[in-house]
């Protein structure tokens, strides 16, 4: 994988670590990952 940095509001952060926090996800890089393959798969479908 090739690293990428992104900026997020902290409002958007705690509710990301709230879903690490829940076990939904194992860490932060699995939820943005996912987030984004869903956005993407998402404009892809339409």
């Amino acid at each position: 994988m090739v690293p990428v940095q992104v900026r997020v509001t902290r409002q958007l952060l705690e509710r990301l670590d709230d879903l690490v926090a829940k076990g939904i996800y194992s860490n932060r890089s699995e939820a943005i990952r996912d987030a984004i393959r869903t956005h993407v798969t998402n404009f892809t479908v339409q």
